[in-house]
């Protein structure tokens, strides 16, 4: 049985995303693993200067016990009110003190994990993922990271926004957010976003468009976003839209990612309340 992660470390955020979590277990018929670590990027290194005092690693575990064991229950809890046709996902948990980075690449390979969510973090706002810990997740994952903010409700999507610059990987990207799409309802949106300035996007936006001719999608449109208030343009199409999930392949070094990190694009994401669905460049 497939499986959708749930990273968690029980703030508000982490039962936004274990909520969400649940909702696509039942629509993409898999079962939910949470999984919490019990260190975080703030403590790295004093942990690797050294062993914890045992009563502060004993406590940390306790705590994680009890943690898990609450949200199971509520999760189960919800689960009644799940559509007649999605399934009831069997909620199951793990942890670990070890590097999240590298226990999600382990999950991904011994859970067949189907999409990873978790809540979005503003401890480094000037990284693309919120934080140092989310960076990690999406640097090791194959699989698709969906980040929510607090108040994140599905059921209250209606469009997915795909930004994209015709990187590899962008057509896998189109396939399964189809199906996400089929599955919620939801409407499809692709969005050429490519400085006008560089003129190499245009044989792959040519590629792009020919295979997107080729697919039977009901309800996909396509815009194009040029020039160069390409960040401002973007951000009047997350403003005006709420219900909208933000969606990009993510590429080191790529030009969507200098974009995002742009402040007008930052504030979209946070204070506007839009998830994030990141897809890593080599996906399987």
């Amino acid at each position: 049985m497939k499986n959708v992660l749930v990273l968690t470390d029980f703030s508000p955020n982490a039962y936004t995303a274990a909520e969400a979590g649940l909702v696509l277990a039942g629509k993409l018929h898999t079962d939910l693993l949470l999984f919490h670590t019990y260190i975080d990027y703030q403590t790295i290194t004093s942990y690797g200067g050294g062993g914890w005092i045992v009563d502060e690693y004993t406590e940390r575990k306790r705590q994680d016990r009890i943690g898990l064991a609450a949200m199971t229950e509520g999760l189960e809890s919800m689960s009644s009110q799940l559509a007649p046709e999605d399934r009831k996902p069997a909620v199951n948990s793990e942890s670990n003190d070890s590097d999240l980075g590298l226990d999600v690449e382990d999950l991904i390979r011994r859970k067949n994990v189907e999409m990873i969510v978790m809540g979005s973090r503003s401890h480094q706002p000037e990284e693309i993922g919120f934080g140092a810990d989310t960076n990690a997740v999406i640097d090791y994952s194959t699989r698709p990271v969906l980040i929510t903010p607090t108040g994140t409700n599905l059921s209250k999507i209606h469009k997915i926004l795909f930004a994209t610059d015709f990187e590899d990987g962008d057509i896998e990207a189109v396939h399964y957010m189809a199906r996400l799409a089929k599955l919620f309802h939801w409407k499809l949106e692709i969005v050429h976003v490519c400085d006008s300035r560089h003129n190499h996007c245009s044989n792959k936006e040519d590629d792009f468009k020919n295979q997107l001719e080729k697919f039977d999608i009901t309800g996909l449109d396509y815009l194009e976003i040029n020039g160069k208030d390409v960040v401002q343009r973007l951000h009047k199409f997350l403003g005006s839209e709420p219900g909208t999930i933000l969606a990009m392949v993510h590429v080191h070094n790529s030009f969507l990612v200098r974009l995002f990190q742009h402040s007008l694009v930052r504030k979209a994401l946070v204070n506007q309340k839009t998830p994030f669905l990141i897809f890593p460049s080599k996906m399987h």
